[in-house]
Parts: C-alpha cells; structure tokens; sequence
C-alpha cells in the first residue's frame, strides 16, 4: 500500500478595458507531489510516483463588441510523468512541456446565425514523450495546425 500527498494553487485574472470590448484573462496552476520518479534508481526495480503533475499557465486576449468575438489563446502545460513503467521496463515516460496558440473569431449575422473562424495549434506544435533523459525519445507526435471555417444556425 503506497501513499502520496499533493497540494497546488492557482490564480487566476480576468479584466475588461471598460466598454472597449478588449480583456485579458490569465491564470498559473502549480501542482506538486511528494513521490517522484528517481531517474538515477535502478532500473531493475518498479517505483511508485505520482503521474500527471505539472504546472499550467494560459493566456487570453478577448474582444466582444458589435456582435463580433475574438480570441487568442496561448496554453502551455509543463513537462510531466505520464508513465512509471514504461513497456513494463520500470522506466519512466515523460511528456515533454508544451506549448499551444489557438485562435478563433465569430461574427453574429442575426439572432439565429454566426459565423465563425478558428485556428487550434497554429504555431504546429509537436508531442513529445521521452524516458530518463531528453535523448531517450519514445515517442513523437506531428499535431499540426487544424483550421476550421463554419456557420452555427440557432432555431
């Protein structure tokens, strides 16, 4: 039976420049564990450590007025423990840190019709998971940037 304690806190902005229509929003998450993987312990023998634990941080820049809404979003999540026991070789698998922008922005034609753009990625930022070090690559994943272009009809 094996135990672990976590705790984090976060804070979290948000501002409106008045009737502008322009805001911000930003907020940190920090997550700490006591149980970490030891990346210099044996590789013999299984350890148990919390996986999933990083810090996050986003930044929003907003604007609504006119029926128009515009948003641009930058994400990043810090690298982190996926895995404690990799192909069941008691090696650890990390998720490298990662960063994301996305953009999107909407027009209300009426009461019952927007029409919208959106980027999600749109710097192309890749996924990336390794195991003791950052040259023991695992695992690559090519997210491209993805684009959509559309209309929401509301009855």
């Amino acid at each position: 039976n094996k135990e672990a304690k976590l705790y984090g806190a976060e804070l979290a902005v948000q501002h409106f420049f008045g009737e502008t229509g322009f805001g911000v929003q930003a907020n940190y998450t920090i997550v700490r564990g006591d149980i970490g993987f030891d990346n210099t312990g044996n590789p013999n023998v299984s350890q148990f450590a919390l996986t999933g634990l990083s810090d996050t941080a986003n930044l929003v820049l907003l604007y609504e007025n006119y029926g128009w809404t515009a948003r641009f979003a930058l994400n990043w999540r810090d690298e982190f423990l996926n895995r404690a026991n990799y192909k069941g070789s008691n090696n650890p698998a990390y998720i490298e840190d990662y960063y994301q922008l996305d953009a999107n922005a909407s027009y209300a034609v009426n009461d019952n019709l927007t029409v919208f753009v959106e980027g999600i990625n749109i710097t192309g930022e890749n996924s990336r998971e390794h195991g003791r070090t950052a040259n023991q690559l695992w695992y690559l994943e090519d997210l491209g940037a993805r684009y959509q272009l559309g209309a929401r009809y509301t009855f």
